[in-house]
């Protein structure tokens, strides 16, 4: 029989070796210190890590990424201009994500947009998130400062010159892995009176936004090629 203290030192000797190869490892400690270093943020090292789960062929959720954005969308669907992408190759199917199932926000559970839009399309049981996004520039000035006074404003003497661009992400779903990105731009410019210069340039910027995001679905299928070609295995 084996004394006591060689049993405990048997133990205790049996034991850290077991312990060694899952904790206690300084070769893992120096690794996992060394990865850490790598990155000065954990949301880059999680933007660095995320990898593509995207099967093929693919759901997409469409999602806006703010009301006017939305009411764009609705539009250019209504007018069948998103029609053509449900027959496009290796994509299952397209849906629209509504209001009704993007989650809310509140001062204890703060998220970023992405993540919000992201939970919709899981609930959607969509493989990525399309998320649409536009901005908007606008210039403008008086083009004759004394034709206003002598014509009474009867005359358009305001030149605006207006660009408006969407932009399209494609994001994995489960990881957040952006499969690329596109955009596309509209510019229009015109000359309007001082008086109802409002109206008239709001008006502008709402067809060019609409147009921009138009051209932007418009080369959609030309961007879904180059993300199957590079995915697709």
């Amino acid at each position: 029989m084996k004394p006591p203290l060689l049993l405990a030192l048997t133990a205790a000797l049996t034991f850290s070796g077991c312990a060694a190869k899952y904790i206690n490892s300084p070769a893992v400690a120096r690794a996992r210190e060394a990865k850490r270093a790598e990155f000065s943020d954990p949301l880059i090292a999680r933007a660095t890590n995320a990898k593509p789960t995207m099967p093929f062929p693919a759901t997409i959720a469409i999602a806006a990424n703010d009301q006017t954005v939305r009411e764009h969308i609705r539009a250019l669907s209504a007018l069948g201009k998103l029609d053509g992408l449900d027959s496009l190759p290796h994509l299952a199917r397209t849906v629209i994500v509504s209001p009704v199932v993007v989650g809310d926000t509140d001062q204890e559970h703060r998220i970023s947009a992405d993540l919000r839009l992201r939970e919709a399309a899981a609930k959607l049981h969509a493989d990525a998130v399309l998320i649409i996004a536009n901005e908007s520039q606008l210039t403008d000035g008086n083009l004759v400062a004394p034709l206003t006074a002598l014509s009474l404003g009867l005359f358009p003497n305001k030149r605006y010159e207006l660009i408006s661009t969407a932009f399209a992400a494609l994001v994995d779903t489960r990881t957040g892995y952006i499969y690329g990105t596109n955009e596309k731009s509209r510019a229009r410019t015109g000359l309007t009176m001082s008086w109802g210069s409002d109206d008239v340039i709001r008006r502008a910027r709402s067809k060019a936004e609409r147009e921009a995001m138009e051209k932007l679905f418009a080369d959609f299928p030309a961007f879904w090629r180059g993300i199957v070609a590079a995915h697709r295995r």
